[in-house]
């Protein structure tokens, strides 16, 4: 998927992820962040920040009110959509929204966020900026089955001041349902082998968190010197009613069997035509608003050991 149809995923999603997040861990955050304010905003990092839809949500959910906010994304594409789309959204809410380059202060009378965009790869930045301790937040959404658990996450939740919290949502934790059912064989095979790419990713010459990420990250947070706080499922539904979509979940539907389908088209354990066969079915019950989709995932909120 190149970076301007994974724009257009990004775009569709949000709903969908505003929908899923776990309330329950959503709650202990709030509960948990100290008061910012002008002279106290809080510093905030987010890694694979994308085209900065959790900057509008925690706005909207009232949440983030006075922060510097660093949005990380290795795409200068994908993180110049989201300078745009942010400053666009600020002005329809009747924010003042001073642009620079690579920054937008957005602002009015109970808000001022400064958020840089910095245009990096993780690990070339937690090398070249040496962050230690700077952030009482740390954000990583969708994000983190891309990471090698092992070596990265302790450098990044060092990047936390001592106590500092961090929220990682939407972590993919090994289950994809289609209903109904095609051929449960085929359903089973195929999912299962998909599954599979994300098990055989790798970065930086090892495997990535995989496609059961979410548990792997209950475990890895301790020993990468973070204590849990609170945990809970985040799953994806999606489902029409009365035949009809929410707007733009069909095409979500549509960009996931597009994921699927490149993952599995120089697969030698699946017959071209099969595949072809079944992206097919799947797109028809589309059509028809037959189709359900049910992915199960997990959030966590947590801090880094120590005495702030």
């Amino acid at each position: 998927m190149d970076d301007q149809t994974f724009i257009e995923y990004l775009h569709v999603k949000k709903s969908i992820d505003d929908r899923s997040l776990n309330r329950a861990v959503w709650d202990a955050l709030v509960a948990s962040m100290p008061p910012s304010s002008c002279d106290q905003p809080w510093q905030v990092l987010e890694i694979g920040s994308g085209i900065a839809t959790m900057i509008q949500r925690l706005v909207d959910w009232d949440f983030l009110h006075y922060a510097h906010y660093v949005a990380l994304d290795v795409s200068t594409t994908i993180l110049g959509e989201g300078w745009h789309w942010l400053n666009n959204w600020a002005h329809q809410r009747g924010f003042e929204a001073l642009r620079g380059d690579h920054t937008l202060r957005i602002v009015d009378r109970d808000h001022e966020i400064w958020v840089d965009f910095v245009a990096e790869d993780l690990n070339g930045w937690l090398t070249t900026s040496s962050p230690e301790g700077v952030y009482d937040l740390l954000i990583a959404h969708a994000f983190l089955d891309l990471i090698n658990l092992e070596e990265t996450l302790p450098k990044v939740l060092c990047c936390l001041k001592k106590g500092g919290l961090f929220y990682f949502t939407i972590n993919f934790d090994g289950l994809t349902v289609f209903e109904p059912p095609c051929e449960e064989a085929l359903d089973e095979k195929i999912l299962s082998l998909y599954h599979r790419t994300m098990e055989m990713r790798m970065v930086g010459g090892k495997l990535s968190a995989g496609a059961f990420s979410g548990r792997r990250l209950l475990r890895a947070v301790k020993q990468a010197g973070g204590e849990l706080l609170r945990a809970g499922a985040s799953d994806w539904v999606v489902h029409s009613v009365e035949g009809k979509y929410p707007p733009g979940e069909d095409r979500f539907l549509r960009f996931l069997l597009q994921m699927i389908e490149e993952a599995l088209k120089c697969s030698s354990e699946i017959e071209e035509s099969q595949l072809r066969a079944w992206i097919e079915y799947r797109k028809a019950q589309i059509e028809r608003g037959d189709l359900i989709l049910i992915t199960h995932q997990l959030d966590l909120l947590g801090r880094r050991k120590g005495t702030p």
